[in-house]
């Protein structure tokens, strides 16, 4: 009796549920991809916006003589145009003063930092 070699490979249907599922699966990767892309963008914002601050403060610090005039103004950073503004705040120490800080970019919130200075 001669038997015949039994044929190998996949059905038809088999390869359709398995490329159904392969899409399914490379649909769900791509949009955790652009999410992911989303929150990387902001977090470079948002390190730029704590730069810019700091560096505003910074200059407040070691000037010359201390400037507490409010002020605001426009800073390019790492390709972002931002705005800064320096505003001042009573303390409940007649000594002291409170410059803050507040830097805007686009959609992102915004970023504040402060620095206590002794009145002149």
């Amino acid at each position: 009796m001669k038997t015949r070699a039994t044929e190998q490979g996949f059905t038809l249907i088999e390869t359709l549920v398995a490329l159904g599922i392969a899409a399914m699966a490379l649909t769900v990767l791509a949009g955790r991809l652009g999410l992911s892309a989303d929150t990387q963008r902001s977090l470079l914002a948002h390190s730029t916006m704590l730069e810019v601050a700091t560096n505003v403060l910074e200059q407040q610090r070691v000037g010359a003589t201390t400037n507490l005039a409010e002020r605001e103004g426009e800073v390019e950073a790492r390709g972002m145009k931002m705005t800064w503004k320096l505003s001042l705040e009573k303390t409940d120490l007649d000594k002291f003063v409170r410059q803050n800080v507040v830097v805007s970019y686009y959609d992102e919130p915004d970023v504040s930092l402060f620095l206590y200075h002794v009145k002149p």
